[in-house]
């Protein structure tokens, strides 16, 4: 079993080249075939190469090259999955059609609320303090886990994962707030 320590010559360069040539044909392709193009697959493959890196020198990734290989494909596709996640959340599209055929189900008032609640919940999360926006933000949009924010953020998983509990509950009582003052539940 040839270990990552003796996959390469001692040029951490090299190992990089090797890993590129190995998988990013892979990923393009995979990349491709679930709504993606190359300019995707390059930023995926950067983010994902820089996390799987990231594990093998701080010594929480052992293995040899294969399961490198399938350790750094497993983060990429986890990566695609959540960017496209991302992008569907981040879609509004008002259709007139549907808009009429709620309005004519009396769905307009459903519509409006639920226009109100988002409202209000952006307004509260605005008033959250920058570490917890940070987090916050991280987290649940760009879906990173607690590890990745906490080396990002330079803290550890623990603190984030407080942090972000924290917050959460901030952010949830400041709603509940707002959204009795506006009538709400």
């Amino acid at each position: 079993m040839e270990t990552l320590t003796n996959w390469s010559s001692s040029n951490p360069e090299d190992l990089l080249k090797q890993v590129y040539a190995d998988n990013y044909p892979w990923l393009e392709n995979y990349v491709r075939q679930n709504s993606g193009n190359d300019s995707d697959a390059k930023d995926v493959f950067q983010e994902s190469i820089a996390a799987a890196w990231m594990s093998l020198q701080q010594g929480r990734f052992k293995g040899d090259k294969a399961q490198f290989n399938a350790y750094l494909r497993q983060i990429c596709r986890f990566k695609w999955i959540n960017q496209i996640r991302s992008a569907a959340r981040s879609k509004i599209i008002y259709n007139d059609a549907l808009l009429d055929h709620e309005v004519a189900n009396n769905g307009h008032e459903v519509l409006k609320d639920q226009l109100q609640q988002s409202g209000l919940l952006q307004e509260c999360f605005m008033q959250l303090g920058a570490k917890c926006k940070q987090v916050l933000r991280l987290f649940y949009y760009k879906r990173e886990s607690l590890g990745e924010i906490a080396a990002g953020m330079g803290n550890t998983e623990e603190s984030i994962k407080t942090i972000k509990y924290r917050c959460m509950m901030q952010l949830r009582k400041l709603f509940l707030e707002q959204n009795k003052k506006h009538g709400g539940v």
